[in-house]
């Protein structure tokens, strides 16, 4: 989530008036919730989210399980990061994000949030390459990373519009890059997004590809293999209306996996559940069910925070309005809420790409 570089998404129109309509709406926290400071002990229950906001900062904020949110924060250590991703690894918060490392080379490098809620300077991630730069590539790429039976599995967008995958090994060292092949037909392996989760002790992987329309799914057994990438729309169908999905969420919710793709229709957001049995669900329209009329979405994040899944929305308007939704074991869920009157990100501007996980 959080980043607007992409040129489809300058096709985007802004629908202001939708977004205040929709501030009214005050579901994100309790109705005179005071946000919360960062506390000593760096809590990371609830929904965690690492925001991007222009030009080039990353902010830090909390939805904590009892619906309030903590302080928002500037983190300066991770200024001008590509792109990154976090997951929650022995009850700590970790960041690993792409950044410039040369004219035209980049590298992946990861900070782990101390007790006291300080971020250390981030530094290079053991036994992992650089990735070269491409002046024709224009995605900024993308990055997941889900804990796995104890180790830390990352899978990223390369700067050439690859996928490409490694595992952290008990030593701390990370598996050299392993590319992840593209189906046939996707020319130059040119992903437009993905999404991580665990499921059931394998690491499940979907990506989008705006040119063609198609959501991809693949599963990295526990002795290594991969399985063949598999078209959703196949299997779910194809959702009406339907025009280039640009962003993906992925959650492992009780031996489920539950899908969120962001989608430049007036829909906005559709979901779908992969049942243990390995069959589809149909689409939903989120857009439908959460938001009191449509307005275009410009990225997504989100993840299973007690069984439940929580959605963060960023709209395309300038002022980046935030909306918050979960999505609840019965199968209902909550209206959006404006995260905005929750928590003061005045200072900032948040735009699509930043990251989210549960604790």
């Amino acid at each position: 989530m959080w980043k607007t570089r992409r040129r489809h998404r300058g096709r985007v129109a802004s629908m202001l008036a939708s977004a205040v309509a929709l501030a009214a709406v005050m579901t994100a926290a309790p109705a005179g919730a005071a946000p919360r400071a960062v506390t000593a002990e760096a809590p990371t229950a609830g929904l965690n989210l690492m925001l991007r906001a222009d030009p080039g900062k990353v902010v830090q904020t909390r939805r904590a399980p009892d619906g309030t949110w903590d302080a928002a924060r500037e983190v300066p250590q991770f200024y001008s990061f590509r792109y990154w991703t976090t997951v929650v690894d022995s009850g700590r918060l970790r960041l690993l994000g792409l950044r410039y490392s040369g004219p035209m080379s980049t590298q992946f490098v990861q900070s782990t949030q101390q007790p006291d809620g300080s971020w250390p300077a981030p530094t290079p991630m053991k036994g992992l390459a650089e990735l070269p730069l491409s002046s024709q590539y224009f995605q900024t790429g993308r990055a997941g990373a889900a804990v796995v039976n104890g180790q830390v599995q990352l899978a990223a967008i390369d700067p050439s519009g690859r996928l490409v995958h490694t595992v952290e090994g008990p030593d701390g060292n990370w598996q050299p890059w392993g590319a992840i092949s593209a189906p046939p037909g996707l020319a130059s392996d040119r992903f437009s997004s993905l999404a991580t989760a665990e499921v059931n002790g394998e690491l499940h992987i979907v990506a989008t590809v705006s040119n063609d329309g198609s959501v991809l799914h693949t599963i990295r057994h526990a002795n290594g293999t991969w399985d063949g990438w598999g078209n959703i729309m196949g299997a779910a169908g194809t959702p009406s209306p339907w025009g280039a999905p640009h962003d993906v969420v992925a959650a492992g919710i009780n031996g489920q996996l539950q899908v969120a793709v962001v989608n430049n229709s007036q829909i906005a957001v559709y979901h779908t559940i992969r049942t243990s049995d390995g069959n589809w669900g149909g689409w939903g329209p989120i857009g439908q069910q959460v938001l009191d009329q449509p307005f275009y979405v410009c990225g997504a994040d989100g993840a299973n925070v007690d069984n439940e899944l929580h959605l963060v929305f960023e709209t395309c308007t300038s002022s980046g309005t935030l909306f918050h939704t979960v999505r609840h074991a019965n199968g209902s869920w909550n209206k959006a809420g404006y995260v905005q009157g929750a928590v003061d990100l005045s200072p900032w501007r948040p735009v699509p790409n930043g990251s989210a996980v549960g604790g």
